[in-house]
Formats: C-alpha cells, structure tokens, sequence
C-alpha cells in the first residue's frame, strides 16, 4: 500500500476529519469495508477555498467485485448521501501493490496522497 507519501504541512481540520468520517461510515453501511483512506488535492495541501472539495481514496478489498463505473458510482451516491462536496476513487489493495492504476492515478499515490485513516 502507500508507504512514502510526503508529510501534510500541519493537522488537518477537525470539520474535515469529521466529514472524511462520516463518509466511511456510510461506505462501511453499504459493505465497502474501507482498508485505508487517503486524501490529496487542495485540501491535503491545506490550500482549499470555501468552494473546495474533498478528494479521497478509498482503499478496500471490497471493490474487486465492482468495476471502475460501479465504484464511482457507489462513491458519489455515498458523497450524496452525507450531502457533502466528496470526489472519490476507489482501488483495492491489490491494484496499488501492483501498480495496476492509470497512470494519473500513481502519480497522486505516489507524490501528493496523505493517510488519513487506515485499519490497524
């Protein structure tokens, strides 16, 4: 899984732990037990707006059943569900071990992604 990602400038917000929470649980409700969840873009930076989203990464065993547009779309219905600006991706455990995503994909798991929750 991810074991080099660069350090988040300083503590993420409590509001934003809370929504990155609340989004888990509801994906947890619907069987997507999540493994890890990682967060980058504007908010990871601590460089979001009023209008800013929240950019995860759910890592679960669970999403080998799903195919790429099944797990986006159980993403934005849980997003919907907890009425909050969440744009997601999800991979399982094993696409990342094998670096079996786009490009893009490894790019922000490899230089810009933050741990923010993981299964000890």
């Amino acid at each position: 899984m991810v074991t080099s990602t660069p350090k988040p400038s300083g503590k993420f917000s409590p509001e934003l732990i809370g929504i990155i929470q609340r989004f888990r649980q509801v994906l947890e409700k619907s069987g997507i037990h999540c493994e890890q969840i990682l967060l980058f873009g504007s908010q990871r930076w601590e460089k979001a707006d009023e209008g800013s989203d929240v950019d995860l990464i759910v890592i679960s065993s669970d999403w080998v059943r799903y195919s790429w547009r099944e797990r986006l779309e159980l993403l934005g219905i849980m997003a919907a569900r907890i009425l909050e600006p969440i744009q997601s991706q999800g991979f399982t455990p094993n696409e990342i071990e094998q670096r079996d995503v786009d490009p893009f994909w490894q790019h922000i798991l490899d230089n810009e992604a933050a741990l923010v929750y993981h299964v000890a």
